[in-house]
């Protein structure tokens, strides 16, 4: 049989006391660092998860906000494009108007230089009717 002498219990008692030392120096602190640095770690995710939450829903107003502008900007050219299509259109029939007047003045201004032509050039043919026809009488 085995002889339990004072050695032995001398080493137990040692080698609890150690264990209870180093438990309360060195295991429970480092426990407890270990759970303090998993609460950070952990409250360290849920913030940034909730930062590329918020990421991403500026991301997404951002978008719309670009989509709507760029409606917004498409629908002021249109307009303007159409603007500048009626007063192209106007600015057109004016000056088709007024080139008309021009051409319907110039053309009465001719009418009337050819009547006074016609009538200048029908008094000297009358002159010269009269002076061939004295000179073939002659």
């Amino acid at each position: 049989m085995l002889d339990i002498n004072a050695t032995f219990l001398v080493t137990f008692a040692v080698v609890w006391i150690l264990v209870l030392v180093l438990g309360k120096v060195f295991f429970h602190p480092y426990q407890k660092l270990r759970a303090e640095r998993e609460g950070r770690i952990t409250s360290d995710r849920q913030a940034s998860q909730r930062a590329s939450e918020q990421n991403q829903r500026s991301l997404h107003d951002i978008d719309q906000s670009v989509k709507a502008a760029r409606a917004a900007a498409s629908r002021i050219r249109e307009d303007i494009e159409a603007a500048a299509l009626r007063e192209k259109t106007r600015l057109l029939s004016e000056v088709g108007t007024a080139a008309k007047a021009e051409v319907d003045g110039a053309r009465a201004g001719l009418l009337r230089e050819l009547d006074g032509l016609k009538a200048e050039l029908q008094a000297k043919a009358a002159g010269l009717a009269e002076s061939i026809e004295k000179r073939l009488l002659q």
